[in-house]
């Protein structure tokens, strides 16, 4: 290959990355759904549980669509699909604006906006996650940019709602998403994925469905302990006052574990980064299971968040080490739906339980959920050494 070539792939690697990147930080709407709450309440005249059920149907929605979006993405080129998550959004987002029911939200923001932001998610870290090189500190910028979507959108809306109200603020969201939306979509590659070699009998298994079990169970497990703080930060931290303190040390996090962690894999190796990973969060939720408080409950969700963080960038990297690159996205997106379970499930689970047992209970709890996710890890490592 000459230097011209050389550069060229470089430069084509740097801007499908861009595209990806720029595609997930366009499909964060989903998580910043509670600032809108508060003035959809008062419009539509409904409660706050009501409202809850149209964020648990985007959820589902998401999950759905970074499923089936991942199964699209092995075969379909990222700008197609980024061009059908940009009209989605759009529509999404419009129509939350003039939604006068919460029946129509639910059609809207929760199945529209959810799917259509799961399948732009699917789409952008199967990007990422094929790279031929460096593949840890591509998913890290991609799946942090998801993060920082977020954290950038939520105060933005707020203010827009308090300057324009909750119409203007999903119009004007609808349009800037859009528009950074069809950024995206021309960065990222146009053409279709290459398919892989035809296998032929006797080369072995066609799917590494043991690794891939197992690191499904690992994700679930590793991630329950972090979703159900996400829903109940300013009770684990002790006392309400400081519930914003909490939501933003999770979400800091969050973040910084999800940009962090992806390098720091590719140069320490994928299954010493997923034991470190393991490891923290034991000792994350040791501090919560003793009753702990204040100061030092806070720096348990500090870490909480960025083991989290690191958890959602591990994932998708190590699906990628252990399945070709024509199978990552269909693989990835059964891998995410153990996320999407523990989503639904531990939030429910902490919220109920707490009254009865207490918080610091539940999360001993979670501490045998922790272990057990470290145990899978062991286990996917082994797998993973035995086919080196």
């Amino acid at each position: 290959m000459t230097v011209a070539d050389t550069g060229a792939a470089a430069g084509s690697k740097r801007r499908a990355l861009t595209g990806a990147v720029l595609l997930d930080l366009a499909v964060s709407p989903l998580f910043a759904w509670d600032v809108f709450t508060d003035s959809l309440g008062r419009d539509l005249g409904v409660g706050h549980a009501v409202l809850a059920g149209v964020f648990s149907v985007g959820l589902a929605a998401f999950m759905l669509g970074v499923l089936a979006g991942g199964r699209a993405a092995d075969r379909f080129a990222p700008r197609r699909l980024a061009l059908v998550a940009l009209a989605g959004t759009v529509l999404g987002l419009s129509g939350s604006a003039a939604a006068s029911s919460v029946v129509v939200l639910f059609l809207t923001f929760g199945v529209l906006v959810g799917g259509s932001t799961g399948l732009g998610y699917a789409t952008a870290v199967r990007v990422a996650g094929t790279v031929a090189t460096g593949r840890g500190l591509a998913l890290g910028l991609v799946v942090s940019a998801y993060a920082a979507g977020t954290a950038v959108l939520a105060p933005v809306a707020s203010t827009l709602i308090d300057a324009v109200g909750r119409v203007g603020t999903f119009v004007v969201l609808a349009g800037a998403l859009g528009v950074l939306l069809a950024v995206a979509a021309f960065l990222v590659p146009g053409a279709a994925p290459r398919s892989g070699p035809r296998r032929e009998a006797g080369d072995g298994p066609t799917r590494p469905g043991g690794p891939v079990v197992v690191l499904w169970l690992a994700f679930g497990l590793g991630s329950a302990p972090a979703l159900a703080a996400f829903a109940q930060a300013g009770n684990l931290a002790g006392d309400v006052a400081v519930v914003t303190l909490a939501v933003v040390l999770l979400n800091l996090g969050n973040f910084a574990g999800r940009l962090i962690a992806g390098p720091v894999s590719d140069r320490i190796g994928r299954r010493a980064a997923l034991h470190a990973n393991s490891a923290l969060l034991v000792l994350a939720c040791l501090p919560l299971a003793l009753g702990a408080s204040g100061p030092v409950a806070l720096a348990a969700l500090l870490l909480l968040g960025t083991q989290y963080g690191a958890l959602s960038t591990l994932t998708p990297a190590a699906t990628s080490d252990v399945v070709p690159p024509e199978r990552f996205g269909t693989t990835y997106g059964l891998v995410f739906t153990a996320w999407g379970i523990a989503g639904l499930l531990a939030p429910v689970a902490a919220a109920t339980l707490a009254p009865t047992l207490g918080y610091d209970r539940v999360y001993l709890a979670f501490l045998v959920v922790a272990a057990a996710a470290w145990g899978c890890v062991v286990v996917f490592a082994g797998m993973v050494r035995s086919r080196a």
